[in-house]
């Protein structure tokens, strides 16, 4: 069935309220074995999710439910479907909350999406990627999708966006007489952005030469540690979640609008913005998930909050308004050159075999694949093996960033983050 005929269902059902999201997805998908492509298809994917909402008799709770089906199901099966989603959503028991009406002209829709030229700008990166005998491509796949969503809810949301989202996923291998190693490299955007991939690749493949020679990570004790890949992005997801609604609802997060999330601060301070748009983001949107408007809003300045961020359960519960869900965000530089926050002695992490930061208690642990050890004389040598942990409650009270930033699909953050007297675990 169409969107409007489920429409029509649902007004007739008696629900409190509902919202339908149907998306339609089309793409393409590539899959070469070093540069040979083994196999490619097309897709094209409908999906429908129906959310319906009921209020309790005494009209101080409201339950919910969802459902997701395709394009084709008969009317006798949606109807059945909405009759079952109205019978699970008063099983629970929610605090009363409303959802949010249409906030703007959300109505007109992007232009289409070129997937072809998408695709053929990642083929063509990807052939023009320097090799030689001891790093080359193991493989890749590519996957570039224009994604069409429409949002129609009970309170009068009528929102249909058009937008791009791509895939690539690498394996590197590096290896010489002894050795052979992968590394697994995972892209996320909108479109191909040429630049970045190419930079980050070569790096990469440095990165693996680094690897066939690394020695073990000696037992550092207390130290500082620097980190200046990807994996920094799950540390400022720490203070993104610390925004949430929900977070703070729960009391999982300590964080008060007004009032600094740490005292006796040493190093930078951070400020988090959440952006509508961030160029080569496969999250720029008009609206989140919800159908709420997405917009440009400073979260936090100088580590004292000054905005809430989240979905409308919550937001309703604090007495928030006019928040959203959001999917960009930017950390403001710090005050410090890549030169100063690399001096030794410190430990640069590249890669981690995992890498974890705990959004409730702010324990950090990863364990380490490549890191080069940066000597107080100016050495560096690369090393594999041990741990890292701590804790970034304690951490971010001498946190030093620099001023240079690199985005990561929807993060912009500075490119290097020293977090000092950090837990150094050794491979010796």
């Amino acid at each position: 069935m169409k969107t409007d005929e489920i429409v029509k269902l649902l007004k007739e059902s008696g629900a409190f309220a509902w919202r339908i999201t149907d998306t339609r997805t089309r793409g393409w998908e590539f899959y070469f074995i070093r540069h040979n492509l083994d196999q490619n298809r097309s897709k094209d994917l409908e999906n429908i999710q129906i959310t319906v909402f009921i209020l309790s008799e005494d009209g101080k709770s409201v339950g919910s439910a969802t459902a997701e089906m395709g394009p084709d199901e008969s009317e006798e099966y949606v109807r059945l479907t909405i009759k079952d989603l109205i019978f699970q959503a008063g099983l629970v028991g929610d605090a009363y909350y409303e959802l949010k009406g249409p906030e703007g002209d959300l109505i007109a829709e992007a232009g289409d999406i070129d997937i072809n030229r998408i695709s053929s700008d990642f083929i063509d990166t990807m052939k023009n990627i320097p090799e030689d005998e001891v790093t080359f491509m193991n493989s890749y796949e590519i996957f570039v999708s224009s994604v069409k969503r429409r949002i129609v809810t009970s309170t009068g949301i009528d929102v249909t966006e058009e937008y791009p989202v791509s895939l690539l996923e690498t394996v590197v291998n590096a290896k010489n007489k002894e050795h052979e190693i992968e590394f697994y490299k995972l892209y996320d955007s909108g479109t191909c952005v040429k630049k970045d991939i190419s930079e980050d690749l070569g790096k990469t493949f440095s990165y693996g030469r680094m690897r066939l020679n690394a020695g073990k990570t000696p037992s550092l004790g207390k130290c500082d540690v620097v980190f200046s890949s990807e994996d920094a992005v799950r540390l400022y997801e720490f203070f993104k979640d610390g925004l949430d609604v929900s977070y703070v609802y729960m009391k999982y997060s300590p964080f008060e609008k007004g009032k600094p999330i740490a005292e006796d601060i040493k190093g930078d301070r951070v400020t988090l913005k959440a952006l509508r748009e961030l160029p080569g983001s496969s999250l720029n949107r008009m609206t989140d998930q919800e159908g709420s408007l997405i917009y440009d809003e400073v979260l936090m300045s100088e580590n004292v909050p000054l905005a809430f961020c989240g979905g409308t359960k919550f937001s309703y519960y604090l007495g928030e308004k006019n928040t959203f869900i959001p999917g960009n965000y930017e950390v403001s530089g710090g005050t410090h050159t890549s030169e100063e926050l690399l001096k030794g002695p410190v430990l640069e992490c590249i890669f981690f075999s995992d890498f974890q930061v705990d959004s409730l208690s702010g324990d950090i642990f990863g364990e380490i694949r490549l890191a080069l050890l940066h000597e107080a004389d100016g050495t560096v040598r690369p090393v594999t093996g041990g741990s890292i942990s701590g804790n970034i409650r304690d951490l971010l009270k001498d946190m030093k960033m620099s001023m240079e930033r690199t985005r990561y699909d929807s993060a912009l953050i500075p490119s290097l983050t020293r977090l000092a007297n950090v837990t150094v675990t050794g491979a010796e």
